[in-house]
């Protein structure tokens, strides 16, 4: 209690005297210098999260899903009423929840779908609802928000079932095609979308607008510069990126499977691309190296990369660098939808 009483102190702190207060000098790295208030964000949050960077010493996935529960809101509220319903969809899987954020104003004729990070094995609607509804205000856009079944319990492709489900069921209620809704996720949720088109793809169905990949996970090999450059210490760990892809592959031919593994071309054309990475995240490279496999592949991608910032950002809008960037991006995604 008394760590979440100080951050949120913290948080009305101006940069300026936190920097007369603590004697830290910036993290740089790669050129590249840490947002300070992030930067003395982390080391708060590392006497809060200790033993994060390896989710295996961990009983079960369970604790650390009820560990988590247990952390500090960290995004700011919506500068509008954001109104929410419910959903229950029955599928051969079993029963899904989603939630719907509806503004009172709505300036886009697409809906988003939106599917959650956590590494497939973390997180929900829950976990996620005051960061969308944050979105839902910034755009004047309805986002649905897709609880999908978690690894390891539910190994790959069960949370493609569910997406696949939740498109196809958004386009009937709404009686929209799904040309005209577009995929947003952020990390797990930046993989699923991507890997929901590619299989839509592949299998010659309808494909969805526009596509919002926020630091997508993207390689499970998790051996690229950035993840060993930011392998500890930046709140998401290579132990733990390594950790999560194995709760979810259900067998080593996944690796082999373009849907799965996404540092394979598909070769075949996708929806126009948006992908965010972050600068002091273990997952920026693969997030810029699948935009450049898209670009070469002919795909319509966009990618912005806000250096200062760290994996997760878009749900820390709390802290003032990381409410800038996410209101830039959510601009510039605008630009994606009708």
């Amino acid at each position: 209690m008394t760590i979440k009483l100080f951050l949120k102190i913290f948080f009305s702190i101006p940069v300026w005297l936190l920097r007369c207060m603590t004697f830290k000098k910036s993290i740089i790295i790669n050129n590249q210098i840490l947002d300070f208030q992030t930067q003395i964000f982390l080391g708060l949050q590392s006497l809060q999260a200790d033993g994060l960077d390896d989710p295996s010493l961990f009983d079960s996935p369970q604790e650390i899903r009820e560990f988590m529960m247990e952390g500090l809101p960290l995004s700011s509220s919506p500068g509008m009423p954001i109104k929410t319903i419910d959903h229950v969809l029955t599928s051969e899987f079993g029963r899904l929840a989603i939630r719907e954020y509806r503004p009172e104003k709505i300036g886009s004729i697409s809906p988003i779908l939106y599917f959650h990070g956590g590494g497939y094995v973390l997180g929900g609607i829950e976990s996620h609802d005051a960061a969308l509804q944050f979105f839902a205000a910034e755009m004047g856009v309805k986002i649905f928000s897709l609880d999908y079944r978690l690894a390891p319990e539910n190994k790959f492709p069960s949370s493609l079932e569910d997406a696949n489900f939740a498109l196809e069921w958004l386009s009937k209620e709404l009686n929209l095609p799904i040309s005209e809704i577009s995929l947003c996720g952020d990390s797990a949720g930046g993989h699923l979308s991507a890997s929901l088109s590619t299989f839509r793809a592949i299998n010659n169905l309808e494909l969805p607008l526009s596509q919002c990949l926020i630091y997508p996970m993207t390689d499970p090999s998790c051996n690229s510069k950035s993840q060993i450059d930011f392998k500890s210490g930046f709140l998401l760990s290579q132990k733990a990126m390594i950790w999560f892809w194995e709760q979810l592959m259900n067998s080593r031919d996944n690796l082999h499977d373009p849907v799965f593994n996404l540092t394979i071309d598909s070769n075949k054309t996708l929806p126009k691309t948006l992908i965010i990475t972050a600068g002091f995240d273990p997952l920026s490279d693969e997030g810029e190296a699948y935009a450049r496999l898209l670009d070469n592949a002919g795909n319509e991608v966009q990618q912005i990369h806000y250096p200062h910032l760290i994996h997760g950002f878009v749900n820390m809008t709390a802290l003032k660098a990381a409410k800038g960037a996410t209101k830039d991006l959510l601009k510039t995604y605008k630009n994606f939808l009708k």
